[in-house]
Formats: structure tokens, sequence, C-alpha cells
């Protein structure tokens, strides 16, 4: 029977920012007192479970005696001003996880908005980060453009505008944006605000995709960052499929003549990518695993 070759990306697991969140809850939760969100730290079910089977609790479940002695924890995709003057101003502690390269892409959006110049924030637009670009837009907030159709559909009087993009977005519809506005004569100021370890996954997929006839993208679906791997991923290997844990692996219809590349979402645990190539052990009882040699990429 012949060996199935794994292919693993050279970036895998938590980005920084994402690690930097995780040290900094479960340092809390090593203290003594009552820790809580006032969200998901990150997209990734598992291990907003984890935190909470150690002791990380929800803000709303918290009575106004308990959080006042909580330590209270923000997001890493932002946290906007009413959250911080609402409820949990009244809490012991409030620590901000917020990514730095999301408060840089938040500082672009205030600098723009001090400047008097209209903004556009390309982004989902109901995940957190962009809200809390949105809101540092203020009063020059123009539109949110999310997707090509959004692009059809913009109508657009000023002359010059600011573009700012979430740090999740890919560098193919970064493109797309700039290039409906050239078509349109209409001054670009941009802040390259995307995340340059997203890209480098991006275009590590991407490159892996082509020389592999199965892709798995770990992670969890409620990450935009896990989603976008998965589109740009599926253009070169059309056998691409999200995978939350190992479980699902037996559905995907994988065999030993594959060569399977496996990269994940900035939000997925270690514990995951093990379980994984254990799950790909099972599929196959000869498995070579090596590390993907493609360099990375200059932004």
């Amino acid at each position: 029977m012949p060996d199935m070759r794994v292919v693993l990306a050279r970036e895998l697991g938590y980005c920084s920012g994402i690690r930097r969140a995780i040290d900094a809850a479960e340092t809390a939760l090593r203290s003594e007192g009552t820790v809580a969100a006032t969200d998901t730290l990150l997209h990734n079910a598992g291990e907003m479970n984890r935190l909470g089977s150690i002791g990380l609790r929800s803000v709303e479940l918290l009575s106004d005696e308990e959080l006042g002695a909580a330590t209270v924890l923000l997001p890493a995709h932002g946290s906007t001003l009413s959250e911080h003057l609402g409820r949990i101003a009244s809490a012991r502690a409030v620590w901000d996880l917020t990514c730095p390269i999301v408060n840089r892409a938040h500082d672009a959006v205030s600098r723009f908005a001090d400047a008097g110049v209209p903004i556009v924030v390309v982004g989902d637009k109901e995940h957190r980060e962009t809200r809390y670009l949105m809101e540092a837009a203020g009063s020059q907030l123009l539109r949110v453009v999310t997707s090509e159709q959004d692009l059809d559909t913009l109508e657009i009087s000023v002359s010059r505008v600011g573009v700012v993009y979430q740090t999740t977005q890919s560098r193919e519809f970064r493109q797309l944006v700039l290039a409906w506005f050239r078509r349109r004569g209409i001054e670009v100021a941009e802040e390259m605000t995307l995340c340059p370890e997203v890209l480098r996954r991006q275009d590590g997929a991407v490159a892996l995709a082509r020389r592999c006839t199965a892709m798995l993208v770990l992670g969890d679906s409620s990450s935009a960052n896990t989603r976008r791997l998965v589109a740009v991923a599926v253009s070169a290997c059309p056998r691409t499929y999200l995978i939350g844990d190992a479980a699902v692996l037996p559905e995907v219809g994988l065999n030993c003549v594959d060569i399977v590349g496996v990269v994940s979402g900035t939000s997925c645990p270690q514990t995951t990518i093990d379980e994984v190539v254990a799950g790909l052990r099972q599929v196959c009882p000869d498995v070579r695993v090596e590390v993907d040699a493609w360099p990375e990429s200059v932004l």
C-alpha cells in the first residue's frame, strides 16, 4: 500500500496576537478571583470551552457584586467604547487583549478621521473587528465593503477616500477594491493594514494547494481568517476541506495515494493539529509527514 504524504504549512496554530490573548487569559485564571470575558476571546469554540473548564466565565452571567470583584478580559478582535463605558466599568480590573495589529488598523482609521478624509472600511460587516474600525471612523465613515456585490452597488460622490482593511482580508480582495476606485478616477489614500502573518498563510496555502491532491484547513468555521484560507486554497485545489476536529476526517474521503496539505487558521490550537495528524494515520497506516519548504512571501 502506498504512503500518504502529508505536508504541513510552515506556519500553523496560533498567531502572535491570539497567543498573547491566550497567555493573558491563562495568567488571569491562575490568580485568585473571578475572571470573565465580554465575548469570545478568539474564534475557536473548542479553545473557549477549554478556558471555560478552567474557570473563565461570561460577563453577562455575573451579578453586579461578582463583576465588582472580577477581572474582565476584552477580546483579541477589539472592543468598542460603549463596552468600556458600559457595565464592565465597575469591574475590579479590565484587561484589553486587542491584537496590536488590529490596534494599528484602528489608529490608521483614526488618523483619516482626524484629517477629515472620507473612509471606506473593507471588512465583514458583522465582525467585531470591523465594528471597532467603524467606530473609529465616526462621521467620516463612507461605506463598509464586504464583497464584490457591495462594490457593484457602491455610489461615491467624493474624489478622494481613505481605505483601511480588516486585518484578515485577502490580498486579492484588496487589489480588487483598489482597481474599482482606479477605474472611476477616485484618489485612494490607503493604509495597508492587512496582517502580515495572515497574508503569509494565505500565500502559503495557495502555493501548497497547487502541489497537493487534497487540502485540509484546520480551524473553526466562525473564524474569518480560516474561512478565507478555504477560499484561497480551493481555487488551486478543489478538494479543500475545513476541518474543525479530527472526528470528521473519515467523511472527507482521503486515501493513501493522496498528497495532503495542512494549513490552519490563526485561532487553531496545537492540540487540533496534533489530533488531525494522528487521525490521518488512522486513515492510512503509512503516513509520511513533512514541513513545507515553500519560502515565506515578501510583502
